[in-house]
C-alpha cells in the first residue's frame, strides 16, 4: 500500500497521496483533487510530502544513459546514477526526463535508457519536427498574406480535401484564419493559384466516377432479329449529341420507336451491370460527359452510327384518338439516319408527316387526361479547352414529334409488361395542388413547375398525372440512363422465354439507383451554375433582360433567359412578367454566387 505523503505520477503529472485508502486520493499540481484507484498511477518516492516538489536541476543525464545503455532500471536506481541521490526532486526529475524520450523513455513504472541506436532516431525524429514545424509556421505566414509557394503541396493538399468534401475539419485552415467550409477553402486555393479561378470542384466532391468503366461486354446474339431496314428510322436530337439511342418512323400505319440495345449483352448481375447500377446514368457536366456503359457500347449499339444498327424496336398501333391499339416488340435491325432538330424540319413536310399527324394526336389525348407542359426557355452551356460558352437551346416541331413519341414508347413498355404480369420499373408522378387561378406567361410556367410533384419510380404501376397518362415507363434511354436498361432487361427476357428479375430483386436494384442518381443529377446542376457564373465572370458588367416570376417577402424572383439563371434581387415586389434590366455588378464562384444591379423595363409579353 502506498502512504499518505508519497510523491505520485498521475497521467503525467506529478501528485501527492492525500489519502490512502481503498481508492487513493491525490493532491495534484495547482491544488486540485482527484481519487483513483493504485494500478492508475507510479509510485515515485515515499515522501512524506505535503505538496508535490520542484524537479531537481542539473543530474548527468547522458553519462548516466551511457553507463546503462539498454537497460531497465528502477527509478531509485536511475536517480542514484543521475544525481548520486534518491529524493523527491531527484525522482521527479528522472522521471520528467523518461517521458521526455530523448535519452530514456518509461516503461511500466520503470526506466529504461536509449540504446546509442535509438538516441540517434529519436534525435532525428525531433529535427525534423522541428523542421517540419517550422516549414509549418512559415506557410501558414505565407498564407495569411495570400501566398503560397511550390513546396506547400502537403499542407495545401488538406485545404483541398476541406474544399472538396473529403473532410470537415482541417486544422491549417483555422490557423490560416480560413472558415471550415468548402467555399472559403475553395477561395484561398484559386487565391494562391492552387486551382485556377474556373475550377469546377462539384463533380470531385460527389466522389462520382469521372471516367467510362473499363468491363467488359457479352457478346452479340442476333438471332431472332427482325429486319427493318426497308424503311428509314430517324434519330433526331440536339446538334451537339454524341449518343444517340432512340429512332422514330411511321409506317404501315402503325408508330416505330426503335431503341439502342445493349440490354442484349448488358445482362443482369453482369459486371457492366453492377457498374451501370452504381452509376446510375451518364454523368453530363458542360465540360465532360462521362458514359454510365463502357466506350465499346457506343459504337455497338448507339442507333445511326453504322449502316446498320442493332435495336429493340416498339410497333405501336392507334386508334383514332390516339390511344395505343396494339403493341409489339421486337428484336430488330435497323437503318437510322441521324438529323439534328432544325435539319429534321426538312422532313416536314415529308417522311415525317405521319408521326407529327401522332404528335398532334397524343398532345391532345394527354391534355384532356391532364397533362401539364411546362414551357420555359433553357440554354445549353458547354465548356471547349476550359473556356466556358452559353446558347440558347432552339424549339422546333421535330423536338416536340421526338418528346411524344418517347412518352408514347414509355406508355407501350408499362402497358405491355403490366398485360404480362412482368416486374416492371414503373414511373409515377401525382397530380399538382393548384388551388387559385395561376398567372400567365412566364411566371405562370414557373408557378406550375412550382406545384408539381416530384416523380417516383417503382414496381408497382401508378398514373403519371404530369404525363396525362394512366401507366408509364421510362424506356428510351438505356445507354445513359440503368431504369431504361433495367426496364429492357426486363423485355428482352420476356420475350426470350426466361425469367425476369423477381419484384423483390427489382426493387433492390431500382433503390440502388435512384441513390446514385440524386447525386448524378446535383454534380450536374451545380456544374451548370458554376460555368455559367465562370462565363459571367469573364465578362465583368454584362447586361441582360430578367423577367420577374414571382414576388414576396419584399424581394422578386427574376429569371434570366440568356442565361437560363434564376436569382432574387431586393427590388421590392414587382409585378408578374415585369422585365427587368439586369447588370452583373460581380460574381463570387467559391459561393455560387452572383451580383446584381436592376432597372425595371417594359411589360413582358
Amino acid at each position: 500500500m502506498i502512504n499518505t505523503g508519497a510523491l505520485v505520477a498521475y497521467k503525467g503529472k506529478a501528485a501527492v497521496v492525500a489519502f490512502s485508502g481503498d481508492r487513493l486520493e491525490l493532491a495534484l499540481e495547482g491544488g486540485d483533487a482527484v481519487k483513483v484507484r493504485e494500478k492508475d498511477i507510479v509510485f515515485l518516492h515515499p515522501g512524506p510530502l505535503a505538496e508535490p516538489p520542484a524537479p531537481r536541476d542539473g543530474g548527468d543525464f547522458e553519462t548516466a544513459r551511457q553507463m546503462i545503455a539498454g537497460e531497465t532500471v528502477e527509478i531509485r536506481a536511475a536517480c542514484e546514477l543521475v544525481f548520486g541521490e534518491y529524493a523527491a526532486g531527484t525522482a521527479l526529475a528522472c522521471w520528467n526526463a523518461a517521458l521526455d524520450g530523448s535519452l530514456f523513455r518509461a516503461e511500466g513504472d520503470r526506466i529504461v535508457a536509449l540504446t546509442d541506436e535509438e538516441r540517434e532516431r529519436e534525435a532525428s525524429r525531433r529535427a525534423r519536427k522541428e523542421g517540419e514545424a517550422a516549414e509549418r509556421e512559415a506557410f501558414i505566414a505565407r498564407a495569411k498574406r495570400g501566398v503560397a509557394g511550390s513546396g506547400d503541396e502537403r499542407f495545401l493538399g488538406e485545404i483541398e480535401s476541406l474544399a472538396l468534401g473529403k473532410i470537415v475539419k482541417s486544422r491549417i485552415a483555422a490557423e490560416i484564419g480560413l472558415s471550415e467550409t468548402p467555399e472559403a477553402a475553395h477561395a484561398f486555393l484559386v487565391c494562391v493559384g492552387r486551382w485556377t479561378a474556373t475550377f469546377n470542384p462539384w463533380p470531385l466532391r460527389s466522389g462520382l466516377p469521372l471516367k467510362a468503366p473499363v468491363l467488359p461486354l457479352g457478346s452479340d446474339d442476333d438471332d431472332g432479329r427482325l429486319d427493318f431496314t426497308g424503311f428509314a428510322s430517324y434519330a433526331i436530337d440536339n446538334a451537339w449529341s454524341r449518343d444517340p439511342d432512340d429512332a422514330i418512323a411511321f409506317e404501315d400505319g402503325a408508330v416505330f420507336v426503335s431503341i439502342a440495345d445493349p440490354a442484349s449483352v448488358v445482362t443482369p448481375g453482369s459486371s457492366a451491370d453492377a457498374e451501370a447500377a452504381d452509376r446510375s446514368g451518364t454523368l453530363y457536366l458542360p465540360e465532360l460527359t462521362v458514359p454510365m456503359l463502357p466506350d465499346e457500347a457506343l459504337p455497338r449499339f448507339g442507333l445511326g452510327l453504322s449502316e446498320v444498327s442493332r435495336a429493340l424496336s416498339f410497333r405501336i398501333e392507334l386508334d383514332d384518338s390516339g390511344a395505343i391499339g396494339g403493341i409489339g416488340i421486337f428484336p430488330s435491325f435497323v437503318r437510322v439516319e441521324r438529323h439534328s432538330y432544325e435539319s429534321a424540319m426538312e422532313l416536314l413536310p415529308g417522311p415525317l408527316d405521319g408521326l407529327d399527324r401522332v404528335a398532334t394526336l397524343r398532345a391532345r389525348l394527354r391534355a384532356a387526361a391532364g397533362a401539364i407542359d411546362i414551357d420555359i426557355p433553357e440554354v445549353r452551356i458547354w465548356v471547349a479547352d476550359g473556356v466556358p460558352a452559353v446558347e440558347p437551346v432552339p424549339h422546333a416541331r421535330s423536338g416536340a414529334i421526338v418528346r411524344e413519341m418517347m412518352v408514347l414508347c414509355g406508355e407501350a413498355a408499362a402497358r405491355w409488361a403490366f398485360e404480362r404480369g412482368i416486374p416492371f420499373p414503373y414511373y409515377g408522378q401525382e397530380a399538382p395542388q393548384i388551388r387559385e387561378r395561376l398567372p400567365s406567361g412566364l411566371a405562370g410556367e414557373f408557378a406550375k413547375r412550382k406545384l408539381m410533384k416530384a416523380g417516383s419510380a417503382g414496381t408497382h404501376p401508378s398514373a403519371h398525372r404530369g404525363l396525362g397518362l394512366s401507366f408509364y415507363a421510362q424506356a428510351t434511354s438505356p445507354l445513359r440512363r440503368y431504369g431504361d436498361l433495367l426496364a429492357h432487361q426486363q423485355l428482352r427476357a420476356a420475350l426470350a422465354g426466361r425469367q425476369p428479375l423477381d419484384e423483390d430483386e427489382l426493387a433492390s436494384r431500382l433503390g440502388r439507383a435512384l441513390a446514385a442518381l440524386a447525386l448524378n443529377r446535383q454534380a450536374e446542376r451545380a456544374s451548370e451554375l458554376h460555368w455559367t457564373l465562370a462565363w459571367l465572370a469573364a465578362r465583368p458588367g454584362w447586361e441582360g433582360d430578367g423577367v420577374v416570376t414571382g414576388s414576396g417577402g419584399g424581394l422578386s424572383s427574376v429569371y434570366i433567359p440568356d442565361l437560363g439563371l434564376e436569382t432574387r434581387i431586393k427590388a421590392g415586389e414587382l409585378e408578374d412578367n415585369a422585365s427587368v434590366r439586369m447588370k452583373c455588378t460581380g460574381v463570387d464562384i467559391p459561393r455560387r454566387d452572383a451580383r446584381w444591379s436592376t432597372a425595371r423595363a417594359a411589360a413582358h409579353p
